[in-house]
């Protein structure tokens, strides 16, 4: 069509200073300098719209901030496919003036290839083609998907174990396997039993130590598998002793199969394994009486994972898939959330898997694209920066660790891998992108699926638990100012379902994706964009990794909020050294009544289980333990996530509302009880009336002609600063 020049009122002399308004988004920072103009400011903005203009995104936005001193943002970009022009581009609006182009000849000569003498043309490469747009269809997003059990229009298709070629692609190794497999072969243990809820992973780890053993792979359905190996140990597996099979009741196989170990190790040289659910085998206990029978109920009890003589009882309840404490205590190691992502990406054939998605139609409404950018594995075809995927990854395991945390669900495998698949691939399939059928919505960004707890198709128990720590339910108003004053050109954020929870939407991108530096740079605290009502979950997860000085602190801000709790006088806290516990007569009193306890008395423990080979921990409590005065007995107090929570809060001054009391302390009453009633002959006072005074109440023991008499005292109590 036509050529037209526009916004001609805005044309400046070269030399003169640049006065007119820009389009900041463009315009090159000597506008905002108020410098001289010169041929390289119309190059910088021509350089950045066509920039734009090639490939769908802003040029110099990085996680939410406008930053022209980073230079052009190729994040997510094949750079190397386009060398011209990405070299053009680059230097035109290079961030140092110096470099870029002075004029439109030099700029004209940078767009013209440097001739190549023909003899070298032969042996150079041939030059690399546009890549072909059309529709795409990647067969490895499609098992994906019907991996999810809330896929509404194919069914789930995944398998018991890995009874699937999908299902054994994406299964992750764990220490626990490597630990069994050596202490099978070298005879270490007979016995092997697994318990766990069901979708634990009890079935796979069979199959797969069945493989591993030699003796091959093995659908769920054979139920009992027998091998020799080479060096004759036989072995046996069960992999579901919970259930009847071959017109056996469950009892009847349970009784042949652990027959060899009722009286101790077996005189043959066997090891059997079995998977069973917990309450079935206290089922199978109660009907026996044998010494196997006494081990396994003490080690059931204990819900660890124990090793005792000839048998390994392991108790998946215990373990934990979101992360571990390392073994030195420096560090929570997510080492199974970092792989079990990279196989659901395909692992070392990501590249082959998802290489058609760099020439699909669709790829610029993709929400797949779109999270493999920044969660896909290195081997993807197209990753974000380093920094924002590592980024993005550690913000989402956090989450997943916060469900943990919180102590109400026990994540499975089989909750992990549904939840990590819908939140990173969703429910959509290439050819809804292609053409969206009218009984499925639009797809939704991968940070919505993630919190959003009216997201489509979501369901089971961890989607639900994410909700609760959605970071849109918090609010902080250089955050939302901020991402109020440049919305985001995303379309899903602007589409008409969106439009009245842009924010909302926002705010969990922006949890994902903005780096420490950008939420620095906004509001000056690293800390202030992050799950909800999680600003102290951090610290939570982290007591096991702390030394006695940062223990001991934390216990004194515990012990501060419990203070808090109920009503006290300013003057109740007058020493730094000491607890105020508020004593609740039985009959209502303008008095105030309060006992103190030395600070030194209480401490503080992560509750972490004790070491198992193989075995990854991580906390759901910690305890505050008070030690009494004679020493010789501790009140102990478990501290959920949330409870921790509250009482740091209240240390630092925050009110509680009705809304926040209950259920929750209903535990941290009876422990300040039973503090209470410790033997003490000293309570501290104050009445409104003399609202300047403490007094001292106290009980004193007297010798007299009739014997030892006690006497009740009332003093002025001796406040901090005087004599």
């Amino acid at each position: 069509g036509d050529l037209v020049l526009t916004d001609f009122d805005f044309v400046s002399r070269i030399g003169e200073p640049l006065t007119g308004s820009a389009t900041v988004l463009y315009a090159s920072p000597s506008y905002a300098e108020k410098l001289p103009a010169s041929p390289a400011d119309d190059l910088y903005a021509l350089a950045a719209s066509f920039f734009q203009v090639l490939f769908d995104q802003e040029p110099f936005w990085y996680a939410g901030q406008l930053d022209k001193k980073r230079g052009l943002n190729w994040g997510g970009l094949e750079r190397s496919e386009y060398p011209l022009v990405a070299s053009f581009l680059d230097r035109a609006t290079d961030p140092d003036p110096d470099n870029r182009f002075a004029s439109v000849s030099e700029a004209q000569r940078c767009l013209q290839p440097e001739e190549t003498p023909e003899a070298e043309t032969a042996s150079l490469p041939p030059t690399p083609h546009r890549v072909q747009v059309s529709e795409q269809r990647i067969p490895w997003l499609r098992n994906l998907l019907q991996s999810y059990p809330g896929q509404p229009r194919w069914g789930n298709r995944e398998t018991r174990g890995l009874d699937s070629h999908f299902a054994t692609e994406t299964y992750v190794t764990t220490a626990l396997e490597e630990t069994l497999l050596r202490d099978i072969r070298e005879r270490r243990v007979r016995l092997v039993i697994l318990c766990g809820n069901a979708g634990d992973g009890k079935t796979a780890l069979l199959q797969h130590l069945a493989v591993r053993l030699g003796l091959g792979s093995h659908s769920s359905a054979e139920r009992i598998l027998k091998g020799k190996l080479p060096d004759g140990l036989t072995v046996r597996i069960n992999l579901d002793g919970s259930a009847a099979w071959n017109e056996r009741s469950a009892d009847e196989i349970l009784d042949g199969f652990l027959a060899p170990f009722q009286e101790g190790p077996p005189a043959d040289d066997i090891v059997h394994l079995l998977a069973i659910n917990d309450g079935r085998l206290l089922e199978w206990l109660e009907l026996h009486d044998t010494p196997l029978v006494s081990s396994l109920d003490d080690l059931l009890q204990q819900e660890t994972a124990t090793r005792a003589a000839h048998i390994r009882f392991i108790s998946l309840n215990q373990r934990s898939l979101v992360g571990g404490v390392s073994s030195d205590r420096t560090a929570i190691e997510t080492d199974f959330l970092e792989r079990l992502v990279d196989h659901l990406y395909g692992g070392e054939n990501a590249l082959s898997l998802w290489s058609d998605c760099r020439s699909c139609s669709a790829k610029a409404d993709c929400e797949v694209f779109r999270a493999a950018q920044l969660f896909g594995p290195d081997t993807m075809p197209v990753v974000a920066d380093a920094n924002v995927r590592r980024r993005a990854r550690q913000r989402l395991f956090e989450a997943l660790q916060a469900v943990h945390l919180r102590g109400e669900k026990h994540i499975t495998v089989r909750e992990l891998r549904a939840a990590l698949v819908y939140i990173l691939f969703g429910i959509h399939y290439c050819d809804d992108y292609h053409s969206l059928p009218e009984e499925l919505p639009p797809a939704v960004p991968y940070w919505d699926r993630a919190f959003g707890a009216d997201s489509y198709a979501r369901q089971g128990e961890l989607l639900p638990q994410l909700a609760l720590f959605d970071p849109a339910l918090d609010a902080h108003p250089q955050i939302d100012r901020h991402l109020r004053s440049r919305p985001a050109s995303d379309s899903a954020l602007t589409a008409p379902h969106y439009k009245d929870l842009a924010l909302v939407s926002a705010r969990r991108r922006a949890f994902f994706e903005w780096t420490v530096e950008d939420i620095e740079q906004i509001t000056g605290d690293a800390e202030s964009l992050d799950l909800a009502r999680g600003r102290h979950l951090r610290l939570f997860r982290n007591l096991p990794l702390m030394d006695q000085p940062a223990l001991d602190d934390i216990c004194r801000r515990l012990c501060a909020g419990i203070s808090r709790l109920e009503d006290l006088p300013p003057q109740a806290f007058r020493s730094p050294d000491v607890v105020p516990l508020r004593i609740t007569p039985r009959t209502p009193t303008e008095t105030t009544f309060w006992i103190e306890k030395p600070v030194p008395s209480f401490r503080l423990e992560a509750d972490v289980l004790p070491e198992a080979e193989g075995m990854e921990r991580l906390h759901r409590q910690a305890l505050l333990i008070y030690c009494y005065s004679e020493g010789h007995r501790e009140e102990r107090l478990r501290l959920g996530a949330e409870l921790f929570h509250l009482l740091l809060e209240l240390s630092e001054g925050y009110q509680l509302g009705d809304v926040s009391t209950g259920d929750t302390f209903a535990h941290l009453s009876v422990f300040v009880q039973r503090l209470v009633q410790e033997e003490s002959r000293e309570l501290l006072a104050f009445n409104p009336m003399q609202e300047e005074e403490i007094f001292r109440l106290k009980t004193e023991v007297y010798l007299t002609e009739q014997g030892p008499e006690q006497r009740l005292v009332l003093a002025r109590a001796v406040m901090e600063g005087e004599v």
